[in-house]
Formats: C-alpha cells, structure tokens, sequence
C-alpha cells in the first residue's frame, strides 16, 4: 500500500519537473535575459506561490536545470571496465557512452538550445554559470582521457588540451543536430569517433 507520504513526495517531484520542463523552453526561446518568471509560470500553468514552493527566483530555476544536466552527464560518462571477462570490449563501452550522451543532449531540444546560448547571454550571471557547467563538462573529459591513457587504450595524450578539443566539437555537433537537418545519432557519433579520437586511439 503506497502512503499518503509517498504519494505526496512524487506529486512535489513531478510538479518540480514540470516547471524546470517549463523554465527550460522559455530560457531556450527567450534566452536567460528575455525570461521572466511570469512566462515560466504561464508555461507551467501554476500559482505564482507554487513556483515560489520550489525555487526562489529565476537565477535559481536555471541552476536547477544546470545542475540536473551535469548530474545525468555523470551517468552517462562514467569508466570504462575493462577487466570483466564478459564485458563488452573497451571500445563498445566508449562508442555507447558516446551516444547515449549526445542522444540526451539532443532529444531534449530546449536544453540543447540553452546549452547553446553560452557566449551570447548579455547576463553576466547566467554566463558565468553557463561556463562552470562547461568547464564542469570539460572536467569530466578529462578524467575519461585518462582513464583511457591508464587502461592503454588511449595514446599518451595532453588530456585538458584534448578535452578542451573534444568538448568544442561536442558542441558544434549539437548546434548541427539541433539546427540542420534530421541526422540519426548514431551516425553522428561514428564521424565524432573518427574525427576526435583517430589520433589519440592506438
């Protein structure tokens, strides 16, 4: 029997949901500095005071939005294992990560897209929180580069400055994948592997 708790508990979560599902359309059609919270609210079809339950203020609901995109990117692109006999190889491991962080980025549409207004947000506020997100990504990049290096299935490398590389072309993809035409994902990742990892790969 499910308590009246619980049941509570998972009516809070999906209403938060809902308005992070809604702040993140109106950042990605109106930027961070065109957004208000009234557009938020009118997306979210809520109270004024629901949106206040949750989050104090617009700055807040864009860190929230942030901060559960850097916390699924972590699932996503996590050490390869190599040691267990009935694994798939390192290689598979590498390629399906790959893809199923792009597929993530790109299949949620309006993330992609607010991801996407780093470096054109004339908020000083939301720039630089978009640069720690990156720089956060960036980060984790560069933990896999060597973690490749340490399993020998990369070439010894400088990991940051590639990481840096990897991390530009990840979104010079995103911004083709949202922008142009319809490509399958999969597809795209076996041109990233080409492109980004030919060198470094032994």
């Amino acid at each position: 029997m499910v308590s009246t708790f619980d049941a509570g508990d998972r009516a809070k979560q999906e209403r938060r949901r809902q308005i992070l599902s809604a702040a993140k359309v109106v950042f990605a059609e109106a930027g961070y500095h065109g957004a208000s919270i009234n557009a938020i609210i009118e997306r979210a079809q809520i109270a004024r005071g629901t949106f206040y339950l949750y989050f104090e203020s617009k700055s807040a609901v864009f860190d929230s939005i942030l901060d559960q995109a850097l916390s699924d990117l972590r699932t996503k692109i996590r050490r390869i294992e190599v040691d267990a006999p009935t694994g798939p190889a390192p290689q598979v491991q590498l390629r399906e990560q790959v893809v199923a962080t792009l597929e993530y980025i790109v299949s949620d549409r309006p993330l992609a897209l607010l991801l996407l207004s780093a470096g054109h947000t004339p908020d000083a506020e939301a720039a630089e929180r978009l640069d720690q997100f990156f720089t956060e990504v960036r980060d984790l990049l560069r933990r896999a580069l060597e973690t490749g290096m340490e399993i020998g299935l990369l070439r010894p490398c400088q990991p940051a400055l590639v990481a840096a590389a990897m991390l530009g072309m990840i979104r010079g993809v995103i911004e083709f994948v949202v922008h142009g035409e319809a490509i399958k994902v999969d597809d795209v990742v076996s041109e990233m592997l080409m492109v980004a990892l030919r060198g470094v790969l032994k």
